[in-house]
């Protein structure tokens, strides 16, 4: 009750202020009055006890100003004039006020928006019920050299599932399949992101369908009518959001398949569709699909008892080995395994903050110190008129406190504004379900630290400089520079050595990670990007004939394009960065493990690649499609440089005729999924038309055009489209685009680390110039006197510089010891660049200390202009 009475008080006394005084000064008149009826009444004469009176009584203005106060507006208009007084003193000194708000916005900024990007990608627990529960599982097979983990067979996890009391549920899902898949929806196709699960995989989520059901074990097996469940976002813009969707029919891969049930929205909606994977009787009790596992652990069961209990279970394997060996089931928590790539980013992105944020609050702290250097004279006259110590300190407080509020109001914004920026460049994808907003904790924690940083350095030239109470007279006679300053010039060399040495942690990885880039983007990829187009395209029908038909009709309509230089094929696969493993035996008796790559004659001549032994495949090839080829890594690795004339048998399913391959010839090394990936053992082989079904799945086109020719992305599509049947177009795009999304990963981190290393070089530089500043305004007296004593231009700004250099060195030495070994932790995001690479260390400490020490030079200079007599006459 009485808080309330003190606040109606308040708000009274702002709004009705003039009512206040006039009842104030009548009851101080009254209060007179009756004190001069009392003198009266003793014996004197009416002025003199109107005197008397009024004497006794005191000062009437300190009175109404104290009965103001405790009828409840004097504290609140006293803040209220402060803040006023404030906000003109730093509109008084613009640049001062810029780049102490910008500094202070830029660091809540920056800081806010990148750790609610991390926090959404990666620090929310996965939006599942009790995902402390939920495992990924993969079976290790020893073999000689090395344990390889494989995705565990479909017979594995029924196995388990019926045998063991360890998983509630358990399925086998993967949630965008290899690459996009044709589906037909109301007589409209398009190539769309198909996911395919098991049964269970669902229920180990803990998921149900929000309309329809899930996939049953019926659903899964070999012949049985095909289901599928919509995505969220899918059922909404294809459907309508209609629930009589339920029995309804779509095409995937020209196969009919019926809708049981839709997601809800959050599932994955990157996947729009997810078909029920059926698994063919041969393929049951194969491991290592790549397809992952997901299981919901038992209330109780650890992952290390699971483990142990399933391994216990676990058929021997012979996956990699002649003979079953042995096997060991291993278990991760599901979100480790989904956050585990990304470790390293979010330790680097913090790290490269964490600097920002520092550097900012010692430039600020910097910025605030040396303000105060220049206000002894207006503080010693504030004193002389009656402010106590106080009232000093409570002005230059609120002067921090609505710095330290402008930043922060204007570092909200730009965090809301570098959101989406950051959810682009930050390299990794947020999870559909938890999309990045400003984070209100992250938020908090950004503002306090600043708002702290701001009000503890402005308290510390406020209770240095509220001291002048003690010496007014000489503060005064002295023009204001004889008081004790804020900032001695010991800790103003202190800040400049610190912001050093944190910028050059910064920039130091920056220029590693732009050097890394560099590099990578100077990698010979082993065949021209230049005037190469690819054309996604595939027929609806699924029969090897049709589709060999139209593929051939579509080679030959591109040569007679008079643009078209050569045209050739590579499956879809392959050029999505991605490639297949099937291990086919040489007559060597040596398996040849590496990347295996579909292609057609004209393919390499697209590329620009010439064989480098032997001969590229040839239009006489394609009828047998018994032709290969092998890069110089398999020549030199299985064939001992001789490769050509030598035979692969293909490895293939149960109760199928082997085939078998003859090397024509050996091409260079190529990189077809990227310059970062190494060069290893790859083959390229012919498609066989003469299967009922093609494994290697969907083609592209790879056209050369003439030099000087620009293609255009529609006439392209038009022939695709008039050549024969129905088909499906995809990306149309250079070969150029593809190879510059291979490393775009790798652009936008070095593009991020290169902005936060610029936003700390640029503080920095601030920091020193305002430090360096502040030591000049300290030493206007000095300087008069030494160029009135005859003391040069250039003396001078070599004395400024003496004390700004020396700090900038330690700075140096302790930034690159730092340097040296905090930078490993970008080891990771090198590309043949190591995290201690001399050339980038002592690039990055040059640039730094001469950029720092011109920044101390600016003010040296100016130092050295001044007039003796101006300067003298100003103290």
């Amino acid at each position: 009750m009485r808080l309330l009475r003190s606040l109606l008080a308040t708000v009274r006394g702002l709004t009705r202020r003039n009512t206040i005084a006039n009842e104030i000064r009548e009851e101080m008149r009254f209060h007179v009055d009756m004190r001069s009826e009392e003198y009266l009444r003793s014996g004197l004469a009416p002025s003199e006890a109107r005197r008397a009176a009024v004497r006794r009584f005191g000062n009437p203005m300190v009175m109404q100003d104290r009965g103001y106060d405790v009828r409840g507006g004097g504290l609140m208009e006293t803040i209220l004039r402060d803040a006023t007084f404030a906000c003109r003193m730093l509109r008084k000194h613009p640049a001062f006020s810029a780049v102490a708000v910008l500094t202070l916005a830029l660091a809540i900024g920056v800081s806010t928006a990148l750790f609610s990007v991390i926090d959404a990608a990666l620090i929310r627990p996965v939006p599942y019920p009790h995902p402390e529960e939920l495992v990924t599982i993969s079976v290790s097979e020893p073999r000689p050299t090395q344990v390889s983990r494989l995705a565990p067979s479909m017979n594995d996890i029924r196995l388990w599932r019926t045998s063991t009391a360890v998983f509630s549920h358990i399925g086998m899902g993967r949630v965008a399949g290899f690459s996009p898949l044709i589906v037909e929806t109301n007589n409209a196709s398009q190539r769309l992101t198909v996911g395919s699960a098991s049964e269970d995989f669902l229920e180990a989520y803990g998921v149900s369908p929000v309309i329809g059901r899930g996939f049953s074990t019926d659903d899964t097996r070999e012949g049985q009518p095909k289901a599928a469940l919509l995505g969220y976002a899918f059922w909404q813009k294809e459907f309508g959001g209609d629930p009589g969707v339920l029995g309804r029919q779509i095409r995937i891969q020209n196969e009919a398949t019926t809708i049981v049930g839709v997601l809800p929205v959050g599932f994955y909606d990157r996947t729009v569709v997810w078909e029920a994977n059926q698994w063919p009787a041969a393929m049951v009790d194969r491991r290592g699909s790549g397809t992952p596992v997901i299981g919901r652990l038992k209330p109780g069961v650890t992952a290390a008892q699971a483990a142990k209990l399933l391994t216990d279970v676990t058929p021997a394997g012979s996956m990699l080995a002649r003979d079953p060996v042995p096997v060991r089931v291993e278990l991760d928590s599901l979100y480790h395994d989904e956050t585990a790539e990304y470790t390293s980013t979010v330790q680097t992105l913090s790290y490269a903050v964490g600097l920002i944020v520092l550097i900012a609050c010692i430039n600020v702290s910097g910025l605030l110190l040396a303000r105060g250097a220049t206000r002894h004279t207006e503080l010693a006259i504030r004193a002389s008129i009656g402010a106590g110590r106080g009232r000093l300190v409570r002005q230059m407080l609120t002067e921090s406190v609505i710095l330290a509020g402008a930043g922060a109001l204007l570092g909200l914004v730009l965090a809301w504004l570098f959101l989406d920026s950051l959810v682009a460049l930050i390299p990794f994808s947020l999870p559909a379900n938890s999309p990045a907003q400003l984070n209100v904790t992250v938020l908090t924690l950004s503002l306090g630290l600043t708002m702290v940083t701001a009000v503890l350095f402005g308290v510390v030239p406020a209770l240095k400089l509220s001291r002048v109470g003690r010496n007014i007279n000489t503060i005064l006679a002295a023009g204001g520079r004889s008081g004790s300053a804020p900032l001695s010039k010991r800790g103003g060399q202190m800040l400049i050595a610190a912001e050093v040495a944190l910028a050059l942690v910064l920039l130091a990885g920056s220029g590693l990670v732009l050097r890394s880039f560099s590099k990578l983007l100077a990698v010979d990829l082993g065949f021209t990007t230049d005037d190469v187009v690819t054309v996604e395209v595939e027929p609806v029908a699924q029969n090897s004939e049709v589709r060999r038909q139209y593929y051939a009709a579509l080679t030959e309509a591109y040569r007679a394009l008079p643009e078209v230089a050569a045209v050739g094929m590579l499956d879809q696969l392959s050029l999505g960065g991605g490639h297949s493993y099937s291990f086919p035996q040489a007559d060597t008796g040596t398996r040849i493990q590496g990347p295996l790559r579909t292609i057609s004659p004209g393919f390499f001549e697209a590329l620009g690649v010439r064989a480098i032994a032997g001969r590229l495949p040839e239009e006489s090839d394609v009828a047998a499609a018994d032709a290969a080829i092998v890069d110089v890594a398999s020549n030199d690795k299985f064939f001992a440089g001789g490769a050509v004339g030598h035979t692969l048998k293909m490895p293939t399913m149960a109760g199928k005729t082997p085939r078998f391959l003859r090397i024509v010839g050996v091409v260079p090394n190529l990189r077809l999924s990227g310059p970062e990936y190494r060069v290893q053992p790859e083959a390229y082989f012919l498609p066989d038309w003469s299967t009922e079904t093609l494994d290697q799945g969907a083609f592209s086109m790879v056209v050369r055009l003439r030099p000087g020719v620009s293609f255009s992305g529609e006439r392209f599509r038009k022939v695709a489209d008039g050549v024969g049947p129905k088909v499906v177009i995809g990306k149309i795009q250079s070969l150029s685009d593809i190879q510059g999304e291979r490393v775009s990963t790798q652009r936008n981190r070095t593009l991020l680390l290169s902005l936060l290393g610029g936003f700390g070089f640029l503080l920095t530089l601030v920091g020193i110039f305002s430090v360096t500043a502040y030591a000049v305004t300290r030493r206007t007296r000095e300087i008069g006197v030494r160029v009135a004593f005859g003391a040069t231009r250039t003396h001078i700004i070599g004395t400024i510089l003496g004390d700004a250099v020396w700090p900038v060195a330690i700075g140096v030495l302790v930034g690159l010891a730092a340097a040296y070994y905090g930078t490993t932790v970008l080891t990771k995001f090198l590309f043949e660049t190591t995290a201690r690479d001399p050339v980038t260390l002592a690039a990055v400490a040059s640039v730094l200390g001469i950029a720092a020490v011109l920044a101390a030079w600016l003010p040296a200079r100016r130092a050295a202009t001044l007039n003796p007599v101006t300067a003298l006459r100003a103290e």
